[in-house]
């Protein structure tokens, strides 16, 4: 496998234009797209659960996401920039095969030459997994 330099797959604009390019792809579910987005050695924090390091194993994890997903759409309430730092207050909206659920979430993205280098989102678990067995109940009586 050939490595990509820093510009290669690098998206075009300042920080929050590749931040909403990332959402971009995933709202298609083309997680290939989105990854080319993140850089090698970004950190994603998915609080209030575990860190990822490094771009293989954020590909781990959302091609798990993936394999659960059948619809994913971001609803973004506000989002803002300052430098390399892009703020986002959204609703991602997750589908599946049992369930449907909106989850409201902040992130922090730090992009530096096109890239995402770090990532953090922040959200209410168990609110979130509230409404997710909600939506695995209620699912069937639809």
């Amino acid at each position: 496998m050939v490595a990509e330099s820093r510009s290669e797959g690098a998206a075009a604009g300042g920080p929050q234009a590749v931040v909403e390019q990332f959402f971009a792809a995933c709202r298609e579910l083309d997680f290939e797209r989105a990854l080319a987005l993140i850089d090698d050695d970004c950190v994603y924090e998915n609080v209030p659960f575990h860190t990822a390091r490094g771009k293989a194993r954020i590909e781990r994890d959302l091609g798990l996401m993936a394999r659960a997903l059948t619809s994913f759409e971001v609803e973004m309430v506000n989002i803002a920039a300052s430098g390399g730092v892009v703020l986002t207050e959204r609703v991602d909206h997750l589908g599946g095969r049992l369930f449907k659920a909106a989850i409201p979430l902040m992130g922090a993205f730090v992009v530096e030459q096109g890239r995402i280098t770090q990532w953090r989102d922040y959200f209410d678990w168990s609110a979130s997994m509230g409404r997710m067995g909600a939506s695995v109940v209620t699912k069937w009586f639809r």
